[in-house]
């Protein structure tokens, strides 16, 4: 058989922090990520956050779209349907970048169309090329992506990172 390891990148240890003037860039895992989707879940969840929103404490949940939130944190629930809504953990499907420092933003803005002055319900976004989850937390910015497109958006992180 053919050997084309060659042809792949090595992979990335996705643990190590990345700096740059006026920013570090972390891979966090919070205990749980729930998704959960019900025609009525936004009227159930209303501190749900979008842009430009922020989020506080260990627990809060995203708005991904009129029926679907993203719960971090939140309390312990069965996977599956119980009539009224569908529940599913995905801590294991997303991966999550903490951005600190006072040119946090100025990263996010060289892959992404963010403003303040355009809020959205919604805190799914697209940034670098990629369906992001974008939000402030405290005083960081967070980026949720799916865990198969985590070392790519690293890079694309750390790229930009050695622009600035």
């Amino acid at each position: 058989m053919r050997d084309d390891s060659h042809k792949w990148d090595e992979p990335q240890d996705l643990s190590a922090p990345l700096t740059g003037p006026g920013v570090t860039v972390r891979r966090i895992a919070p205990d749980r990520q729930t998704l959960i989707s019900a025609p009525d879940i936004l009227a159930r969840t209303p501190g749900a956050i979008g842009w430009p929103d922020q989020a506080g404490g260990d627990s809060y949940s995203l708005c991904l779209r009129r029926d679907r939130v993203l719960e971090i944190n939140g309390p312990a629930r069965a996977d599956g349907w119980d009539g009224q809504q569908a529940v599913s953990d995905v801590t294991d499907g997303l991966a999550i970048f903490e951005i600190t420092g006072p040119r946090a933003v100025d990263l996010v803005k060289r892959g992404a169309e963010i403003s303040d002055a355009l809020p959205s319900r919604s805190a799914v976004r697209e940034a670098f090329g990629l369906e992001v989850i974008l939000y402030r937390w405290h005083q960081a910015l967070r980026l949720h992506v799916a865990r198969t497109q985590a070392q790519t958006l690293r890079k694309l992180l750390a790229e930009h990172l050695a622009l600035m």
